[in-house]
């Protein structure tokens, strides 16, 4: 009699390799901890910080990997002594209330180029609507919650046609539907940035959408 061969696969996976691409958030929120923080080893957090809207030449460079990019610089000399940064399987790409207003019909289609360049690169886009600020911020820089607000829709509107997840990071934060500023009790004070509080929020929203994408 033959006997059947059996072949057994690891039932272990890889976990999941997701980069923010954004700002200031990804430090603040500290999202290299976020798998311990939600309990949830399936997923790998990395933050890559560009301050200003225009994101190309960081998604450029992410999108590289495993190859680098030359810069003279310190950090570059350190990088190469160590393992090549992998190519994550999911970009979430977050832009920060400070780069408001701005010229909306650019930023679209910005936009819609990084979502093409990561899809063309086997990678899974996810895009974030803008945390609101508050009516003392808004206050203070005429335009800003205006043009917060117009970016988010479209952002919305943009990924229900497109089926891309969307991070609604707006939806989360705000006082409610019809008052669409950040809470007064999520700011870290200056009605911009965000306390811990928020990050709490954002940590089970971030899980949450995250396995839609999965």
């Amino acid at each position: 009699m033959e006997t059947a061969k059996v072949s057994y696969r690891s039932s272990q996976k890889k976990p999941v390799r997701v980069l923010l691409l954004g700002a200031s958030v990804g430090q603040a929120w500290n999202l290299p901890e976020w798998p311990t923080r939600v309990h949830n080893n399936d997923y790998v957090m990395e933050t890559i910080a560009e301050y200003s809207f225009d994101k190309s030449n960081a998604l450029e460079e992410i999108l590289m990997r495993p190859e680098r990019k030359f810069h003279l610089t310190r950090a570059y000399i350190k990088s190469l002594f160590k393992q090549a940064p992998q190519k994550p399987n999911i970009i979430i790409i977050k832009e920060c209330a400070a780069y408001f207003p701005g010229d909306l019909g650019k930023n679209k289609e910005l936009v819609k180029k990084w979502v093409n360049q990561c899809k063309a690169a086997a990678i899974k886009p996810v895009l974030a609507t803008v945390v609101p600020v508050t009516e003392e911020h808004s206050l203070k820089i005429p335009g800003r919650l205006q043009g917060i607000l117009e970016y988010n829709d479209w952002i919305r509107q943009y990924t229900r046609e497109n089926g891309i997840v969307c991070l609604d990071l707006e939806a989360a934060l705000r006082i409610s539907k019809d008052d669409r500023r950040l809470r007064p009790d999520l700011t870290s004070g200056d009605g911009l940035h965000l306390n811990r509080k928020a990050y709490d929020i954002l940590d089970k929203l971030q899980l949450n959408e995250l396995s839609k994408v999965i």
